[in-house]
């Protein structure tokens, strides 16, 4: 039975890490495992009953929430897993990937725990803020449900982690994929995801899928087990596993049929069941296709990005192998590289977050936000002078840019930026360099756009504010609600 706990509001304690002694302590790593590091952190931390919540410079808001969301989603995961955490968990939090790509942190290191230095195993998690707070909060409930799923399977302790993994030949796809369900059982982006999956044609069985696609797989093996043999079964079924060291045994008693015929099953009902909703939607107007590009595990594109003049059909996209990226113009039968970083890696971390590309109203500019080397770079590339200008660096103003877009002219931009742990809409003058701030609140203020109605100009963005007049202070923490779509007239801080 899950040990419940109470949550913990107020934060009881804080701590500051000071001193080069913890500081080498906390930085210690495996040899061989250093990232580099472009910029010294500075760690403090909040405790609480079950957690502590270690931040950086302006990371101070970011480590309230942390610390409050995890004590709030603590009981629901306990209570699904029917499992207890027991001991304190170790949250680190960074203020954008861009920090968390050059930190040592997370690399088999020594934690600091009250009354000293103390090795642990499972206990551990890491997050970034990406200016969603919805998408910070999943981060928190995958950790936790790992931090409780591998003291579950593998018990708390060095030695019973080493003598229980050796015993416990779990698939990956499959302690993934029940990590990934207990944070979040289903939602309509991984359904789109496995439909395309699917319907692909490229999988001749489960096994393949969970090859080429492990956290997805595993994840849609969970949610069918709640969608055939009941939800309650879903942690009954991990937990005969772990008991009987075999899934056959495990899977004849809760699906009555061996492990085998339930993935068989599973490509079964799930390709049956997007065929039937294919089959059930009216046609969908076809566009013009532009061109096609083959993605496999260490080649992608995204970020699309189309000229807006009509009658120019050039467009941008960044382009991701092996660990390089770049940002590729399109102009009819050219491909022009006007950005490349990064270094050929089979195994490198890259920040999904960048770069971003932005249009000019007049199709004749491309504005490019990148990181690199730890910082937040911007140019703007003439496509009719071929050069580049200007090339500036926002580390200093911004900790993260979630969104780029051009207003009515060429000279300013229209950002969703982080400052201080918070989401809020700013306005960048090319020209002169000034920086005007649109929202200052705790809410998220994402993916801003520039619109015109007659009579009425103003900027329409995605927020999860309670309403229009919503009020944050600087204690307060972003609201449970959803997102909404508002509108800003005046370019206050006021939406409507």
């Amino acid at each position: 039975m899950a040990k419940f706990r109470s949550i913990l509001f107020l934060v009881i304690t804080i701590f500051f890490i000071a001193g080069e002694t913890k500081a080498q302590i906390i930085n210690a790593v495996e040899f061989g495992r250093n990232r580099l590091q472009y910029k010294k952190f500075k760690w403090q931390y909040y405790q609480s009953r079950n957690f502590n919540t270690y931040f950086s410079e302006k990371g101070q808001e970011l480590a309230k929430f942390v610390l409050q969301a995890a004590e709030e989603e603590l009981p629901s995961i306990e209570n699904f897993t029917e499992y207890g955490m027991q001991r304190r968990a170790n949250i680190v939090v960074y203020n954008s990937f861009i920090d968390m790509q050059q930190s040592n942190i997370g690399l088999g290191i020594n934690w600091q725990n009250t009354g000293g230095s103390t090795k642990f195993v499972n206990n551990k998690m890491v997050v970034y803020f990406n200016g969603d707070h919805a998408n910070l909060r999943k981060q928190i409930r995958q950790g936790i449900a790992r931090i409780i799923t591998d003291n579950v399977l593998f018990g708390e302790d060095l030695g019973e982690f080493a003598g229980n993994q050796a015993l416990l030949d779990l698939p990956k796809w499959l302690t993934d994929g029940y990590v990934d369900y207990a944070a979040e059982n289903w939602s309509t982006t991984l359904d789109d995801e496995l439909k395309s999956e699917i319907l692909s044609g490229k999988y001749k069985s489960f096994y393949q899928f969970a090859f080429e696609n492990t956290r997805l797989a595993g994840h849609a093996f969970w949610y069918f087990i709640e969608e055939r043999y009941k939800k309650e079964n879903v942690t009954y079924l991990l937990y005969l596993a772990r008991v009987y060291k075999n899934l056959n045994r495990a899977s004849q008693q809760v699906c009555k049929k061996k492990f085998k015929d339930v993935l068989a099953e599973l490509m079964e009902y799930e390709d049956e069941k997007y065929n039937n909703d294919i089959s059930r939607r009216k046609p969908y107007p076809k566009g013009q296709a532009i061109e096609s590009f083959e993605v496999t595990q260490r080649k992608d594109y995204y970020r699309i990005n189309v000229n807006p003049q009509k009658k120019n059909s050039s467009y941008a996209l960044v382009q991701f192998n092996k660990g390089v990226v770049k940002v590729n113009l399109y102009e009819d039968f050219d491909v022009t590289t006007i950005l490349k970083y990064g270094y050929r890696s089979y195994q490198n971390e890259t920040n999904p977050d960048y770069p971003l590309i932005a249009w000019d109203p007049k199709g004749t500019r491309l504005t490019v936000i990148y990181a690199q080397e730890g910082h937040i770079k911007l140019f703007v590339y003439d496509l009719v002078t071929r050069i580049k200008f200007p090339k500036l660096d926002l580390t200093e103003e911004f900790q993260h840019i979630q969104d780029v877009k051009y207003m009515l002219d060429s000279r300013t931009l229209l950002l969703s930026a982080v400052k201080d742990g918070h989401s809020d809409i700013f306005t960048y003058n090319l020209e002169n360099d000034k920086i005007t701030q649109i929202t200052n609140d705790v809410y998220d203020d994402l993916d801003p756009t520039f619109v015109s109605f007659p009579g009425k100009t103003g900027i329409i963005f995605s927020s999860n504010r309670p309403g229009t007049s919503a009020k944050g202070a600087d204690t307060s923490l972003p609201s449970h609600q959803r997102y909404n779509i508002f509108l800003i007239t005046n370019f206050g801080n006021k939406a409507e």
